[in-house]
């Protein structure tokens, strides 16, 4: 699950990265080779949180927005 949050931290902070990861996010599933829990969490938690960020996050509000998602992830997570 930490390489999801990584990479979902990555895609918060990084405006480029994002797009990356909202258009390919089958390709980044399959490189990483997550789970199916985290392949589900990927398509339908963190694109969903990263589509309806800010264009670009200010760099102030990256760390808090990372928390967030974070919390998203870890809380789908448990279930």
């Amino acid at each position: 699950m930490q390489k999801l949050i990584d990479i979902a931290n990555r895609a918060v902070a990084d405006y480029g990265f994002r797009q990356t990861v909202l258009y390919g996010a089958e390709d980044i599933a399959q490189r990483a080779g997550f789970s199916q829990q985290e392949q589900e969490i990927l398509a339908a938690t963190v694109l969903e949180f990263l589509a309806a960020l800010p264009i670009p996050v200010q760099p102030d509000d990256i760390p808090g927005e990372q928390q967030r998602m974070e919390a998203a992830i870890k809380a789908v997570a448990r279930g």
